[in-house]
């Protein structure tokens, strides 16, 4: 994904961007280790949890003490649930954190701006690690199969099943988490809170007529990067009420050229950033490209910038959503 990235163009002329982000009115309801109970701390009360996750059977008999999330979505995870004390760190930092969680990321340890090395993973001492599977090989953490033999558990976020939706994806994951953690009631409270959220957004735009968008990640003067129907960024810009020109494509991050672009001509362009990538590069991309200035999205300046993050699974989907919606239909949240 990052070689896709590196061939971002790098021009001297910047077009403006439109951005959609800015103060949400939107509140998600987190837990806290301040004013809650934590039923975590009682052995007496702690319900062992088996759960079948990527492809593998993993039982916890008591809640993990000391928690590294391997990339900062994971870290949010854990502090919206209110468990800020057993998290002992984290890596692969996002460009901003959640909404409301500003203030709690800054006291977590960062161990690595991409991934972590095992030396430096175990020098915090985890009994237990989540992240995406393309951590757990030899070369960068080890395998799980490796860490359980070294006393850390780990758990793999991933979807209950297809088409990648919240509830398979986003709310699992949540639920999952508080039974390791023993805070069932945290979660069913965060998911029922991200629910409402998402409610009160689509109910701004449940009339409007679906708008044709192009989800950009990357782009070189060859071809662009997209994102495919199958993954919950798509289904999030359906939410926002978007439609996905490209949702017969599947996968991370499908390579498409300009000329398919221009042919089912974009209403709104998504400039979605990461990993180093920044919108002024994705916007170079395009304002660089002669054969675009004809696409309606370029000629009516219709950009909407956001980082992957806040449209990945994680607590952030509200956040992400009413970007996108604000971006499609800006004269339903003035």
């Amino acid at each position: 994904m990052m070689k896709k990235y590196s061939k971002l163009l790098s021009v001297l002329m910047v077009i403006a961007i439109l951005s959609a982000c800015g103060q949400s009115d939107n509140k998600i309801e987190y837990g806290s280790s301040d004013d809650q109970t934590n039923e975590a701390d009682s052995a007496e009360t702690y319900e062992p949890v088996t759960l079948d996750n990527f492809g593998r059977e993993v039982t916890f008999t008591e809640p993990p003490k000391r928690t590294v999330g391997l990339m900062q979505d994971n870290a949010e995870l854990m502090l919206a649930l209110g468990l800020d004390e057993y998290l002992v760190g984290y890596s692969f930092p996002r460009d901003k954190a959640a909404p409301g969680l500003e203030e709690k990321v800054k006291k977590v340890p960062l161990l690595s701006e991409m991934y972590p090395s095992k030396e430096v993973l175990l020098s915090k001492e985890p009994d237990f690690v989540m992240g995406s599977d393309d951590f757990f090989v030899d070369s960068v953490i080890g395998t799980t199969a490796e860490l359980e033999k070294r006393g850390v558990k780990s758990y793999i976020p991933e979807a209950a099943g297809k088409p990648a939706t919240l509830e398979n994806m986003v709310y699992k994951e949540i639920s999952e988490v508080s039974r390791i953690f023993g805070v069932e009631s945290r979660g069913d409270e965060l998911i029922q809170s991200i629910k409402e959220n998402v409610m009160g957004i689509q109910e701004k735009i449940s009339d409007e007529e679906p708008v044709r968008v192009f989800y950009m990640g990357g782009g070189d003067s060859g071809s662009a990067i997209t994102t495919g129907g199958d993954m919950i960024r798509s289904h999030v810009v359906g939410l926002a009420g978007g439609e996905n020109i490209f949702s017969e494509s599947t996968g991370w991050m499908p390579e498409v050229s300009w000329e398919e672009v221009i042919e089912r001509d974009p209403e709104v362009i998504v400039l979605a950033y990461c990993c180093g990538t920044t919108p002024e590069q994705l916007m170079d991309a395009i304002s660089n490209n002669p054969s675009l200035q004809d696409v309606t999205a370029v000629k009516n300046k219709r950009y909407v910038t956001i980082e992957h993050a806040d449209v990945e699974q994680s607590v952030r989907i509200p956040s992400g959503l009413e970007t996108l919606a604000k971006g499609f239909y800006p004269e339903r949240f003035e």
